[in-house]
């Protein structure tokens, strides 16, 4: 199109939609009240009433994709203007073709990828610039006057857009309001992103759709719940939910938004992501009005993606916005607790309309693991399902009744496509369809009659059939979180045993829990044995070497061959123990070796025995108050995030442990000292004006020593300390 007629459009809308320079996007609240409802937070607003004043910044051709960097106005907000930066493309000589709103997630922005591999396929996409990253200017080689600008209020990813308090200048209502919220502005300007595709000479208006990853997930979902012209949907590892009784509750978080979303809706949710936590995902589905939802997990994943489940969302976006293609209908799937053996068995009935690969279905005992810093760690075990008249169905041995169970499983559908058709982006021979989560609390265990299994075993991995259902694959590169589970408990003193054969000479890593080591094997056609002691491994940023297995807090095992290489095939892994006495033997003693200065010994993260949570060895995090500038802040800077602990191996000598305990200019947190397992110190709490305090411990003939570092009650954002002049006589 060409650019003239482009100005010309935007000449006419502005004639058509009349606008005053200074007239409000959104009307003024009610009484002056905080709107308590969805209804009420959007009321007045509507998506198509305002010009978009659309300015073409710059415009090219790439792998046969016209594609535009444009500007379109968002809205007027307290009489200033806000505007959107965003690409749009679509297939060169394309027509009456569907349109996708395309949103990236905190830290990205706009994507010419997605316009180019989304028009392949037969789409016009536009994608969005919400954050304002200068990186958009620089990737695209644009001028400042293609930047998003959000004018006198804030929709880019800052403090203080997350809420609904009003709290500055930037915040719209000067009451607390959803309408102060970060994601109610990316969200109108999402609706703004629809109307800008409705107007475009190649899109069908009537066949539009939305689709965003992360923080842009959570802006699909509100779109689709307020926008009626959304006629697909799929937000990748979203949302966050809460579920209390807050005006944020009530009216910003995506929880509110659920029971308005009446699109077809498909959901990508991978089972270990930090962001869209499984059990809000479920919650989410079982909230939403509409008939057409359905959900692509991908297994063990924290904010990926696997191919089967891309493949899921491109046909689903085909089937809801192009004639001539079906997708599948949401399996159905039961489980019973006690089913006739005495064992919990799972049921899955898929839609047989289409072929079907093969169905896998998974459970956990780690519902637990809900917070941020292990819901990533959940270990989803897999049960081997058995076909019979139509219904896939496993049983699922269960080592104790103390934890809640939860279950799904994924179907597979093999993927058919016709001559001449456009493929997928992401190559797949299947594509998931994942049931709804039937999730148990431990109480309904306790109740039920289940029979445990109580047998123990120290085999982690035979590498038998179906051994790569419960690991992660990629690049000769294989991670599991199979170490968390009491079936295989670690032995208190022992090694990691390895079989492993390769046709070539390779290079094989072991990591556990971020302490990674590096094994030479031979090639040709004998196993060889990989012997592994703790201290056999290192932490790959400190290289502190790992003095004992119990260090490690819900740990990721991988196994890796060199990526030049073929695969190696892996034979055995196995928990050996062997006695204390060799054990010990056989454990370096890092602090004997340290050298000492004015007979001290200067603690650092290396020298560490273990080093748990959030650290900065590079010793650039922490920024102090005022009242304390000037202070010499070098030492072990940590975080509390999910708790800090720094252990040192002491083997009985050494007196006494000192350091300063000094505060970043926001932290909130609370110091504690431990010897074997006794706690010898507990600070008072740590503010960002709280004095620094030097301390000296006795710990005379202690074995281990763990400096502790938890946050203090407030959360632990800001919350980087340090352990000055940490240092042992």
């Amino acid at each position: 199109m060409p650019l003239t007629c482009i100005f010309r459009s935007a000449i006419i809308l502005a004639v058509v939609f009349v606008t005053s320079a200074h007239a409000e996007t959104l009307p003024p609240l009610k009484d002056g009240k905080s709107p308590q409802t969805i209804p009420e937070v959007w009321a007045g607003f509507d998506p198509r009433a305002e010009a978009l004043d659309i300015e073409t910044i710059k415009e090219w051709e790439e792998e046969g994709v016209v594609i535009r960097a444009i500007r379109y106005r968002i809205g007027i907000f307290k009489g200033e203007k806000a505007w959107m930066g965003a690409l749009y493309g679509f297939p060169k000589g394309g027509s009456e073709l569907p349109g996708l709103v395309q949103i990236h997630g905190g830290g990205g922005f706009a994507s010419s990828k997605h316009c180019i591999d989304n028009a392949k396929r037969g789409y016009a996409t536009i994608s969005l610039s919400w954050r304002g990253d200068p990186r958009y200017l620089e990737r695209f080689d644009l001028p400042e006057a293609a930047q998003t600008d959000w004018g006198a209020v804030e929709g880019r990813q800052v403090d203080g857009t997350r809420g609904v308090k009003s709290e500055s200048d930037l915040h719209y209502d000067p009451v607390d309001s959803a309408r102060n919220n970060g994601y109610f502005l990316r969200a109108l300007a999402a609706r703004r992103a629809l109307t800008f595709l409705e107007q475009q000479p190649e899109v069908d208006g009537a066949r539009l759709g939305v689709d965003g990853y992360s923080m842009g997930g959570v802006i699909t979902f509100l779109t689709a719940a307020t926008d009626r012209r959304v006629k697909a949907a799929c937000p990748w590892w979203a949302p966050p939910i809460l579920l209390d009784d807050s005006l944020k509750s009530r009216t910003a978080n995506t929880r509110a938004y659920a029971e308005h979303i009446h699109c077809p809706l498909m959901i990508m949710s991978p089972s270990n992501d930090f962001h869209g936590i499984v059990e809000h995902v479920a919650w989410m589905v079982d909230h939403i009005p509409s008939d057409e939802v359905r959900i692509a997990r991908a297994v063990h994943l924290n904010h990926k993606n696997d191919a089967q489940s891309m493949a899921a969302r491109e046909l689903w976006f085909d089937s809801k916005l192009k004639d001539g293609y079906s997708f599948p209908d949401q399996p159905e799937f039961e489980v019973k607790l006690d089913d006739t053996d005495g064992r919990p068995k799972a049921y899955v009935r898929p839609d047989d309309s289409m072929p079907i690969s093969h169905v896998d279905i998974f459970y956990t005992r780690d519902a637990k693991q809900s917070e941020n810093a292990t819901n990533r760690t959940r270990y989803w075990q897999y049960a081997k399902p058995v076909l019979e008249a139509g219904i896939y169905s496993a049983s699922i041995d269960l080592f104790d009744m103390g934890e809640p169970l939860w279950v799904f499983a994924n179907v597979y559908y093999r993927v058919k496509q016709s001559a001449g058709e456009a493929p997928l982006t992401n190559p797949a021979d299947v594509f998931t369809v994942t049931t709804r989560l039937k999730m148990f609390s431990a109480e309904e265990m306790a109740q039920s009659r289940i029979k445990k299994d109580r047998k123990t075993t120290s085999v982690i991995e035979t590498f038998g059939p179906d051994w790569e259902k419960e690991w992660t694959y990629g690049r000769n590169q294989w991670n599991s979180w199979k170490l968390n589970t009491p079936r295989i408990p670690v032995p208190e003193y022992g090694k990691l045993v390895l079989d492993v054969q390769s046709d070539l000479a390779n290079h094989i890593t072991v990591e556990v829990g971020g302490y990674c080591g590096n094994f030479e094997v031979e090639g040709g056609p004998d196993d060889q044995r990989i012997e592994i002691y703790p201290f056999d491994l290192a932490e790959k940023k400190t290289k502190a070497k790992l003095l004992n297995w119990s260090a490690l807090k819900r740990p990721m095992l991988t196994l890796a061959g060199s990526r030049s290489k073929p695969a190696p095939t892996f034979k055995l892994l196995v928990w050996e123990p062997v006695t204390k006495a060799d054990f010990m033997a056989k454990r370096p003693f890092q602090l004997g070796d340290a050298n000492k200065i004015d007979g001290k010994i200067m603690l650092n993260f290396e020298l560490a025995d273990g080093v748990d949570g959030r650290f900065d060895p590079e010793g650039k995090s922490v920024k102090v108050g005022d009242s304390i500038a000037g202070i010499d802040v070098s030492g072990l800077q940590v975080h509390s995030q999910g708790v800090s602990e720094v252990s040192y191996f002491l083997n009985g000598a050494f007196n006494t442990f000192s350091a300063k305990l000094i505060p970043c200019f926001q932290a909130s947190a609370v110091f504690e000292i431990h010897a074997d397992g006794n706690k010898l110190f507990e600070s008072e709490l740590f503010r960002g004006k709280t004095t620094p305090q030097d301390i000296e411990i006795d710990v005379s003939g202690a074995q281990e020593l763990k400096l502790v570092v938890s946050e203090g009650g407030n959360g632990w954002s800001g919350d980087w300390v340090v352990w000055g002049n940490a240092h042992l006589r």
